[in-house]
């Protein structure tokens, strides 16, 4: 079932395809944050740009940064997502050079189904920076919401989601200054309107050509992360492509790649992890693109395939 007969079939299925006025999707499907009592007291946090001034209001909290909606005072301009440095990481020198690495490589991409950046720069004293919101669900939902995702339906799209997430990562892996984004998971990835998926949340990036010591520590969830990075070792676009790997097998099987139960135990399963088989996915997918998923999935980086371009021509893409 192509990714297009797929959306028509759940759209009724999702509180009859209902939309808010500002036409996003229910929210059982969005990941804003519930208001709490300080939000619902505390003063709006209000935005000046060029074109006209936004209102942020919470949307995603995060270990490190914050993500906040931005609603603009006029109807001529898109709504916006700001991201900000927790007010506890706000001093750490290594997450400021991070964060600072991060808005420079989402100013720099020019990739329609990546961040399309707005602006950068500081709010009561803390940096900032801006990207076109990005209206849909992100695909974790696809696992966690079996009664509106039939595992079997998920099954069917999951070699076209894994096909757009490789053209976007050749992308970012040719482009003029070439970038490692380390952090792909179902968590990252929106599923939008129109069929398309955007990944996001570029906080363990790096570019390939400027990388030193200190980029190799920001690496991706646990569920997620490569053998390398799990070994503390250096990574590259190679780690992205293991990452898609992941992606294709869970939402193919339903089930975890990673068995481990705990941050730490995730990490010790995934820098010990064996090659799996050429025919581990055979009866679900076929031998050829179980053969591919496996060399996507070697926990050897040079055993791996070096780029996404040479995945989607093994893919038939």
């Amino acid at each position: 079932m192509k990714l297009s007969r797929f959306l028509r079939r759940i759209s009724s299925k999702v509180d009859g395809g209902a939309q808010t006025k500002d036409g996003t999707k229910n929210d059982e499907l969005k990941n804003a944050v519930p208001a709490t009592e300080d939000d619902k007291t505390r003063p709006p946090i209000l935005l000046q740009l060029d074109k006209c001034q936004y209102e942020l209001k919470p949307f995603k909290q995060g270990g490190i940064c914050d993500v906040y909606k931005g609603t603009p005072e006029t109807d001529d301009q898109p709504t916006i997502a700001v991201k900000m440095i927790r007010k506890e990481w706000y001093t750490n020198s290594r997450v400021r050079r991070q964060f600072s690495t991060e808005s420079q490589i989402v100013r720099d991409l020019q990739e329609k189904h990546l961040p399309h950046y707005i602006s950068r720069g500081l709010i009561n004293g803390k940096p900032y920076y801006a990207y076109e919101f990005i209206e849909g669900f992100r695909l974790i939902n696809l696992s966690q919401k079996q009664d509106i995702f039939p595992p079997e339906l998920i099954k069917d799209i999951s070699l076209d989601i894994t096909k757009q997430l490789l053209h976007s990562l050749h992308y970012m892996h040719t482009t003029l200054n070439p970038i490692a984004h380390g952090d792909i998971s179902s968590e990252n990835i929106i599923f939008d309107d129109w069929h398309n998926i955007h990944l996001i949340d570029f906080g363990c990036a790096h570019f390939l050509k400027m990388v030193d010591r200190n980029a190799y520590q920001w690496v991706g969830k646990p569920s997620f992360i490569s053998p390398e990075q799990a070994r503390g070792e250096a990574w590259d676009q190679r780690s992205d492509i293991y990452q898609a790997g992941i992606l294709f097998y869970e939402l193919t099987m339903g089930a975890r790649w990673n068995v481990g139960t705990d941050s730490r135990s995730k990490t010790l399963y995934a820098a010990s992890a064996e090659p799996p088989s050429r025919d581990f996915l055979a009866s679900e997918v076929g031998l050829d693109i179980s053969a591919v998923i496996a060399k996507m999935l070697h926990p050897r980086p040079q055993s791996r395939y070096q780029s996404a371009k040479a995945v989607l021509k093994d893919m038939g893409n």
